[in-house]
């Protein structure tokens, strides 16, 4: 069990510190981020939410770096999944074409690939969250078992923000004339 919540504190932590350290790379990548931040939620300011998106994403790795606030840094990252989740989910049923601008710029819209992984990404910080309310304090994994998660977490934590595009190539291909 030490290594799973391990390797769930990992990868919550580098797709949050990915996602927000993408939009802060610069003025047009925030400015995109903020226009899908409108597009999405219409009825948000988006420069406000937009700000709080990304300040929260940001705040997101340190509590899980720190044992005490663990369980914060899983709650905050379920609570963003959720909200990110419901409103690809709603721009999708409402058929309305949005770019995916989660990890920085992207010229794929928000698909099934995107609500796929967040349900991955929120079942590694609920499984996180439910293992630090009960095992309170993990135990020491030695340099091996962390050395594992942290290489799993690694690559998936690599792979999961570009699950959208992926299934985006094999959704949508070229039509036949």
């Amino acid at each position: 069990m030490a290594l799973l919540f391990a390797f769930c504190r990992l990868l919550t932590g580098l797709v949050f510190l990915a996602s927000a350290v993408s939009k802060l790379r610069g003025r047009a990548t925030y400015e995109e981020f903020t226009a899908a931040t409108r597009a999405l939620a219409p009825r948000l300011p988006a420069r406000p939410a937009a700000a709080l998106v990304v300040a929260a994403e940001s705040a997101v790795a340190p509590l899980l770096a720190w044992r005490p606030t663990v369980l914060a840094g899983f709650c905050a990252a379920l609570g963003l999944l959720v909200a990110f989740t419901v409103a690809m989910a709603v721009a999708l049923r409402r058929r309305r074409r949005v770019l995916c601008r989660c990890f920085g710029a992207s010229t794929v819209p928000v698909g099934p690939g995107h609500l796929v992984r967040n349900a991955v990404l929120a079942a590694a910080a609920a499984t996180g969250a439910a293992q630090a309310m009960t095992t309170g304090a993990a135990a020491d994994l030695g340099a091996a078992g962390l050395a594992a998660a942290a290489l799993t977490a690694g690559a998936a934590a690599v792979l999961l923000p570009a699950i959208g595009e992926i299934a985006h190539l094999f959704t949508n291909r070229p039509s036949r004339r």
